[in-house]
């Protein structure tokens, strides 16, 4: 990956020895450039986890992506959306019980940046959000400005771990209404054997209105501290 002020080239490539089982081999080479602003979470990019430490934090919400995707050979031209994250500081033992976290793109141009961290009792000790209008307004929403949900649960067949697998969340002072549910309910990582954790990610349908008024869009969700413990 090589990237500077909102522009990013991101190549990767996996080959058919490098792959299990009977996957082919696969890659990918986008050009990712920001089309609005950077929104730094929390107000000023600082995220405070009082004696756990603290991060910065900042997203590109919206970039446009074009490339070309290969599989077992074949490349394929594309284009679409992406979402940048970036976070580090010293909050490795913050959310003890794991989190929730959500990325929404909406068709009217609204991003939304959900986070809900929890404690090993499973309380949420941290919940933030950042909402990006179409106009380019960066905004923080505390705990008491949305609302989170879930509808329904999954169980993997493989760790036995069970996960939220739908989300209400309403935004009320954006008179905004969303519905998510998985693409695919088995989006599982297992990387115990690589970083010692199994947690779940992956794409979502939207569902969503505002003010009464269909709005689609693409969302992605992940959730950490709800798999197989670690060690033997």
């Amino acid at each position: 990956m090589l990237g500077n002020g909102g522009t990013d080239r991101l190549r990767a490539a996996a080959t058919a020895d490098e792959t299990r089982g009977d996957a082919r081999p696969i890659g990918l080479d986008l050009l990712l450039r920001a089309v609005g602003p950077v929104a730094l979470h929390d107000r000023d990019g600082w995220i405070d986890f009082g004696p756990a430490g603290g991060s910065y934090y900042y997203s590109r919400t919206r970039m446009d992506a074009s490339g070309s995707i290969s599989v077992d050979g074949r490349s394929l031209s594309v284009e679409g959306i992406a979402w940048f994250d970036h976070q580090w500081g010293d909050f490795i033992a913050v959310g003890g019980g794991g989190w929730d976290w959500f990325a929404i793109n909406l068709g009217d141009g609204t991003d939304l940046t959900l986070s809900l961290v929890r404690d090993r009792d499973g309380s949420y000790p941290l919940v933030y959000g950042t909402l990006v209008s179409a106009d380019g307004d960066v905004r923080h929403l505390p705990r008491e400005a949305f609302s989170v949900e879930v509808t329904d649960r999954w169980t993997s067949p493989r760790t036995g771990a069970e996960y939220p697998a739908g989300w209400q969340i309403e935004v009320p002072e954006e008179d905004l209404e969303i519905d998510l549910t998985p693409t695919v309910s088995d989006q599982e990582l297992d990387t115990r054997a690589t970083t010692g954790v199994v947690y779940w990610e992956g794409s979502q349908r939207v569902e969503a209105t505002r003010r009464g008024r269909p709005v689609g869009g693409e969302a992605y969700v992940e959730l950490t501290g709800y798999g197989a413990p670690t060690g033997p």
